[in-house]
């Protein structure tokens, strides 16, 4: 068999064993194959000097609701949506956390912090560019995961007021952040 070929086999079975659950049946491309291995190199932490963060990262996928999942709040762990670009390639690499555990402090972080990120045995530098509060009906997917013009890191987490009939907080607080160096 060509190394060609095994790699991609190997790249299929990492894709379907470790990445699609069990009901969700996608075909891999050769193009998509370096970015399916990349996610072995999944980011494993958060700095932000700026508020004293220094978290775990793990890897999420989408909750019951179709919603990007996020780490127990019990935790100071952030979540990566594992779906999504790594941090470091060109595209929109989403991390979250609940605002009550490690994002606690978010809404401290300005345009002009930087941000950290460890990837394998790398630490990528990102500097912040923009820091919105949008209301829960207006922030939509693509403002999140759909940037490909550069190395982004988005951040997300609750802001406002928390509304028991929704469950959920009536606004989200996004830091856009883009790779330097």
């Amino acid at each position: 068999m060509q190394r060609s070929s095994i790699l991609q086999v190997v790249c299929f079975l990492v894709f379907f064993v470790v990445l699609v659950p069990v009901t969700h049946f996608v075909f891999v491309s050769r193009a998509h194959a370096a970015s399916i291995l990349s996610v072995v190199q999944q980011p494993s932490r958060l700095f932000i000097p700026s508020i004293g963060l220094n978290a775990p990262v793990l890897a999420v996928g989408v909750n019951a609701a179709g919603e990007m999942a996020v780490p127990s709040g019990k935790s100071n762990a952030v979540g990566w949506y594992a779906g999504g670009a790594v941090p470091g390639q060109t595209g929109s690499a989403v991390l979250d956390a609940h605002v009550f555990a490690a994002f606690s402090h978010l809404s401290k972080v300005a345009p002009g912090s930087n941000l950290y990120v460890t990837v394998g045995s790398r630490t990528l530098h990102f500097v912040v560019q923009k820091v919105k509060t949008y209301s829960l009906n207006e922030l939509s997917p693509q403002m999140l995961f759909a940037q490909n013009d550069a190395r982004r890191l988005n951040l997300i987490t609750c802001a406002g007021s928390y509304v028991p009939a929704l469950g959920t907080y009536d606004h989200r607080l996004v830091v856009y952040a883009v790779e330097v160096g």
